[in-house]
């Protein structure tokens, strides 16, 4: 146990080296930490907490998600009736569910045959796969389908990772601010964004949709009563709807959508080509641009609309074929509101309203309290760690001990800064705890060797016995504390990861630092000084 070949050694002063090196970045100051190596500016990062910020808890509209989902599949229907033979129906959704009826008693079995091949499995590959929906008949000449549960979950846990995927790319698109954003319950987001300042723009950019989508005008309904009936809530003709026009007034379009918003590779603010006034520029994917371009070659003289969020922005008329793949978008735009507009597009749009159901800021003046005061209660730890592992077991063992501790907490830092990890109050407290749990390895190991040396063992024989025979008491204690780290991580959130992240590093490097570097100090010492007895 106290035999250490050179290689060994040399792996175990670099590894504490390596520790230092990475946390001697937070004790620097910004401007010189500028100038040292790329893997040596990373820091820990201050929390919510700590520095201030912005907490909202938001909720997801899933309700309105799955009604979309069911005009899906109405329109799904009513394709799938017509592919069959051309099945008259008629099809509608109501109350979570797609009722409908045949038109034609003798077309029942063979429309009922037909939409039964609507319930496919979602994961196909799956020993039990669940249906997407469910088709039951509804009476003698009508049928009810309806979304399964365990599709309905699926859709949920797609639509709030969609959600947090969008807003990640919204409010932190250079990917450089430490926010945390994360699944709360069945249907909520949480996000907090550390050190943020203009909490109004982050509501405004989360309230935004920003679902963009091309529809072609209907040119044989937009008469002037026609559209002034549709304006004041009056009915469309089959297959179109009325969407208001940013400028006033308004545009009945197919309610088919041509090209979505998940068409656009990128876009960006820019200046007319000839006017000079501010335009988003936008460019499609190659599939997306092929179809644009077939699109317009096929509909020169006629107009499109570019509807955003329920209103149109421009509806320019197609005067040539557009094969280029590439476009801009005019209308009442501000240099800011270009700039916003394409950063909401590259970003994507949310797939589901989210309605903020919590809200608060925390201010810097608070962090910086609690800052404070956890530096008074490590200090105070520390010292008091020390003092009583020196009055405990003498000053060469007490030091030893110490020194090992000192290891373990810049370990610590230089773990968390490698990992980017964010440390809040609980994250505090979890190190402040680790500093009390580092030195029970330590304890374990001093009594048992002082036990050998009261039987007479010669010092060499003690050491070497209090070291292994210590060793699975230590593990059992340190495993079973990491197990419950472990789990506090995955069941929690927020908070409690931080306090389970920084538990979990505490207690592997405080194995390391009591049971492998302590003793590589000891027997560097027992073997430069060979004692007649134990100090301790």
């Amino acid at each position: 146990m106290l035999y250490f070949s050179k290689w060994k050694t040399l792996m175990i002063l670099g590894a504490v080296l390596l520790g230092f090196l990475l946390a001697a970045p937070n004790a620097i100051p910004s401007k010189t930490r500028a100038d040292l190596p790329g893997f040596m500016q990373n820091t820990i990062n201050l929390g919510l907490d700590l520095q201030g910020g912005a907490h909202m808890l938001l909720e997801v509209d899933v309700a309105s998600v799955l009604e979309n989902e069911l005009k899906n599949q109405r329109d799904g229907v009513r394709q799938t009736l017509r592919e069959a033979g051309r099945i008259s129906a008629e099809a509608s959704v109501r109350d979570g569910q797609i009722v409908g009826s045949f038109k034609k008693p003798d077309e029942v079995e063979a429309g009922m045959a037909a939409l039964k091949e609507l319930e496919v499995s979602i994961d196909p590959a799956s020993l039990n796969p669940a249906k997407t929906v469910k088709v039951e008949q509804n009476g003698a000449s009508g049928f009810i389908i309806s979304i399964t549960p365990e599709n309905i979950e699926n859709i949920k846990d797609r639509t709030i990772a969609q959600s947090i995927e969008v807003l990640r790319k919204r409010i932190d698109p250079t990917g450089t601010t430490e926010m945390t954003l994360a699944k709360e319950g069945s249907d909520r987001i949480l996000l907090q964004i550390p050190g943020a300042k203009n909490i109004d723009e982050i509501k405004e950019r989360i309230n935004k949709t920003a679902n963009l989508s091309f529809h072609m005008v209907d040119a044989s309904s937009n008469s002037q009563a026609r559209m002034q009936e549709a304006a004041r809530g009056g009915r469309t003709p089959i297959g179109t709807v009325y969407y208001p026009q940013q400028e006033g007034g308004g545009l009945i379009v197919e309610e088919r959508t041509r090209i979505t918003g998940a068409c656009l590779k990128s876009s960006s603010e820019g200046l007319h080509p000839e006017g000079g006034y501010p335009i988003v520029n936008f460019g499609f994917n190659i599939q997306c641009a092929k179809y644009f371009g077939k699109l317009t070659s096929e509909n020169i003289g006629k107009r499109f609309a570019v509807v955003l969020d329920g209103e149109i922005i421009t509806a320019p008329r197609i005067n040539g074929a557009i094969t280029g793949g590439s476009g801009f978008i005019e209308g009442s735009f501000t240099s800011e509101s270009a700039r916003e507009l394409s950063l909401l597009l590259n970003a994507g749009a949310l797939p589901a309203k989210l309605i903020i159901t919590e809200e608060r800021t925390v201010g810097a003046e608070l962090g910086a309290d609690a800052i404070s005061a956890g530096k008074i209660a490590s200090i105070i730890g520390l010292v008091g760690v020390g003092l009583f592992m020196w009055i405990s077991y003498g000053l060469r063992f007490g030091s030893i001990a110490n020194f090992a501790l000192f290891t373990n907490i810049a370990l610590i830092a230089a773990a968390l800064s490698f990992l980017g990890a964010t440390l809040t109050l609980p994250g505090i407290a979890g190190i402040i705890l680790t500093i009390g749990m580092a030195v029970d390895a330590n304890v374990l190991i001093f009594e048992r060797i002082r036990e050998e040396t009261h039987k007479g063992r010669p010092p060499v024989n003690a050491i070497d016995t209090g070291y292994r025979l210590s060793l699975a008491p230590i593990l059992d204690a340190n495993i079973t504390t990491l197990i419950a780290a472990v789990t506090l991580y995955f069941v929690g959130s927020g908070p409690i990861r931080g306090f389970a992240v920084t538990l979990a590093i505490g207690i592997v490097m405080s194995v390391f630092t009591a049971v492998v570097f302590a003793r590589l100090l000891t027997a560097t010492w027992l073997r430069g000084t060979r004692p007649k007895t134990l100090p301790i």
